[in-house]
């Protein structure tokens, strides 16, 4: 399994340097190093998330050297970021207040073909038409694993979602639990996934931490999804705009959160986190 990078993506092509940016809080550190210009290129092209996010800023103004690219989806980056991961469509049917894709990528969108890799990082698959569902569980079953790493919504989950999920030999499932308010639909997905045969193991969960929710509700949450045998993956809430990483904004602060508690609940369940690994023939890890 290769890991995501922990920071921004780049290369060089023509002399041009191309920037892809995850983190708004990296915005300022990318600015600071484009500002020292180099031999090596003679302009910048930045897109992705956080300039999706941080583009009514202008952070590059200034420079004009620096191409911005917004509201394009560019076939062929992700996989310089994570050369096993694909998407298959873009934007979401959801408006969470959490979420920075209803701002990133907008609509939901199929896209009709997506180079085809078993690490999925779609923003809601669920919501995609049953025919495009199908389609993508067929050529997923072609490498005999997959990661739906991006989670898939279990107020959509069905018994059909199940059963077709189960047809790949070894899934990852994740879903999320962002607020106990949908616990029954988490637990209805959690139900469905068991009963066609996708082991505990294969299951995962997100949670929200840090939104609208104080510690005690965090941890009693995360203890929720623990009790089922699933392993909970802490989310910790930034602004979409953050210029800082895991900060403890003002609201969180007066929610009970501090640096030592964001930490310690994030400590516990990361402890139990375990690398899994796939024997593959795929040419991807050469």
């Amino acid at each position: 399994m290769i890991d995501w990078p922990k920071t921004f993506t780049y290369w060089i092509e023509n002399r041009t340097l191309y920037i892809s940016a995850p983190f708004t809080w990296e915005i300022p550190k990318i600015k600071a190093w484009v500002r020292q210009r180099s031999i090596l290129w003679d302009q910048v092209a930045i897109g992705g998330p956080a300039v999706e996010l941080t583009k009514h800023q202008g952070p590059f103004d200034a420079m004009p050297w620096v191409q911005v690219k917004t509201g394009t989806y560019y076939p062929g980056v992700l996989q310089l970021v994570n050369p096993l991961a694909t998407k298959t469509t873009t934007g979401c049917i959801r408006a969470c207040p959490w979420c920075a894709v209803p701002k990133a990528e907008g609509r939901l969108i199929e896209l009709e073909d997506w180079p085809d890799r078993p690490i999925l990082i779609d923003n809601n698959l669920l919501a995609a038409s049953q025919a495009h569902f199908d389609k993508v569980i067929d050529r997923l079953k072609v490498h005999g694993w997959a990661d739906f790493n991006q989670g898939l919504d279990a107020r959509l989950l069905t018994d059909y979602h199940a059963k077709r999920i189960a047809e790949i030999k070894r899934p990852i499932v994740r879903l999320a639990l962002d607020c106990m308010a949908h616990s029954e639909s988490w637990a209805t997905a959690y139900d469905s996934l068991r009963r066609a045969g996708i082991a505990k193991r294969s299951i995962r969960s997100m949670a929200l931490l840090g939104f609208g929710t104080d510690p005690a509700e965090a941890w009693a949450r995360c203890n929720w999804i623990d009790s089922h045998g699933v392993r909970v993956t802490p989310c910790w809430y930034h602004p979409l705009d953050a210029t800082a990483h895991n900060a403890i904004t003002p609201d969180q602060a007066a929610m009970g959160w501090t640096d030592y508690e964001r930490r310690k609940i994030m400590q516990w369940f990361f402890k139990h986190k375990k690398a899994v690994k796939y024997r593959t023939k795929s040419p991807w890890l050469a």
